[in-house]
């Protein structure tokens, strides 16, 4: 019983994972304690009953919300259905399920149906608007079979009577959006393969006579062994994308890949548009440094990264600069590069770089660890024709530790930004006022790293 109440205390505050459709409601009502009424006690006792037969919470394990109950208003009336997550371990087959409560005339929760499906678990659980012209949102779920393998199902919960959108089928990763503007969410499953003979693959899934159908397929870069993020997006051009990045399997290579494949619909089909047919990969996007994709400008569009090393100042030294071209696409294929940035991935923040600069750029590492110092500086070095270049135009300075506030604004340093654990400074040198258009202009300029895109 202690766990039922406890499943229950957090009820109100729980909202499935979704596509940013109609279901989701107010701060207040997310965050508002469960009223002490019937249609709680009502919701209990049902709950209970479950568990009383035999039946154990199995909630989904992975997602934006994993917990065994949700509240959630699944056919826009107002008012909240819930959905409970249970394993029949006794059943032979069709041993997960999910069961949703609604309200009757009485405010009181009633079982309206029940989906039943085979694996090991429930993996994920997405509710989505795919039929504009129906109010009550479709489900997504997703089973893993055994191991690392999953299939897919989606189902009309129209009158509460579920009806299978499409058969369970495999899939490596999914994603939901709406890539064709019709206010409906498609699917788009994809599935990478290892195997030479078996390519991997990304298949667009839209409503057909009411039923999800495969209507087009592109083909996801021979090199991504693995998928790990994916992101829906817009192109340069305002067009829906899906942007897809996973490892590159390629020894040859040394170090750690990442390729960018990026889907949109083109003439009504599905299509990679930075694949290079030649070779069979999105050669454009392959990059050693594994900084994901991020709006760098903040126009709403996804950027792609493309690092490239910057020349150290002290050749005999071991450290390495990465700036970044920030890339967008359009849906012909084409890139632009919208920034430049020198990208401090250690200790978490990046700086705009001026176009005048990357010429004679070059950087170099001082930290400082003595006594009450935590410091990790970067400076900037630019050679200018028939001057002495041996010291910087520019410092930027991390520091840590309990007297950070007092190293970082020592002598002619000013303060960028603060966050829970470090100070981040700047210091301007007299070489630098050529440089440097204003001590405001680099206040500008300077981010923070914010955590990078995760998968849908």
């Amino acid at each position: 019983m202690k766990r039922v109440i406890l499943v229950l205390c957090t009820l109100a505050m729980l909202v499935l994972c979704g596509c940013e459709t109609h279901i989701f409601k107010g701060t207040d009502e997310l965050y508002a304690l469960p009223k002490a009424s019937e249609e709680y006690t009502s919701l209990q006792n049902a709950l209970q009953t479950l568990l009383d037969s035999g039946l154990e919470y199995a909630p989904p394990l992975s997602g934006a919300n994993t917990q065994p109950v949700q509240l959630l208003d699944l056919d826009d009336d107002g008012e909240n259905e819930a959905m409970a997550f249970f394993r029949e371990s006794s059943a032979q087959e069709n041993s997960l399920k999910i069961y949703i409560f609604k309200k009757d005339d009485e405010d009181t929760y009633i079982e309206a149906c029940v989906i039943a499906g085979d694996g090991t678990d429930i993996n994920s659980v997405l509710c989505c608007q795919m039929d504009r012209d129906v109010p009550t949102a479709e489900l997504v779920v997703t089973w893993q079979v055994s191991g690392a393998v999953y299939t897919l199902s989606a189902y009309s919960l129209m009158d509460y009577k579920p009806q299978e959108l499409m058969t369970p089928t495999p899939y490596t990763r999914y994603s939901a959006g709406d890539m064709d503007n019709d206010g409906e969410n498609e699917l788009i499953l994809m599935t990478v393969s290892n195997a030479d003979d078996i390519a991997s693959t990304a298949v667009f899934y839209d409503k057909v006579d009411g039923y999800l159908e495969a209507t087009s397929s592109a083909a996801l870069s021979t090199r991504m062994s693995s998928i790990d993020k994916t992101r829906n997006g817009l192109l340069s051009d305002g067009t829906p994308a899906l942007y897809v990045t996973g490892a590159v399997a390629d020894m040859s290579l040394g170090t750690p890949h990442q390729v960018t494949d990026i889907l949109t619909l083109r003439e009504g089909g599905l299509a990679n548009i930075t694949l290079n047919p030649e070779t069979l990969s999105s050669d454009t996007t392959i990059r050693q440094n594994l900084t994901g994709g991020q709006d760098i400008d903040g126009d709403g569009v996804l950027e792609v990264p493309a690092p490239f090393a910057l020349t150290r100042h002290d050749a005999e030294t071991a450290d390495t600069f990465y700036a970044i071209d920030w890339k967008q696409y359009d849906s012909q294929g084409s890139h632009t590069v919208v920034s430049t940035t020198y990208y401090n991935s250690t200790d978490g923040w990046y700086l705009e770089l001026p176009e005048r600069w990357m010429d004679r750029l070059t950087l170099a590492r001082k930290d400082n660890t003595l006594g009450s110092i935590n410091e990790r500086g970067v400076y900037f070095y630019y050679s200018m024709p028939g001057q002495n270049t041996d010291g910087p135009f520019l410092a930027i300075y991390k520091n840590t530790g309990t007297n950070r506030e007092k190293n970082a604004s020592k002598g002619d340093r000013m303060i960028l930004t603060r966050d829970s654990d470090a100070v981040y400074s700047m210091e301007l040198f007299s070489s630098g006022y050529e440089l440097v258009q204003s001590a405001g202009d680099m206040m500008q300029r300077f981010h923070l790293i914010l955590p990078d895109w995760s998968g849908d």
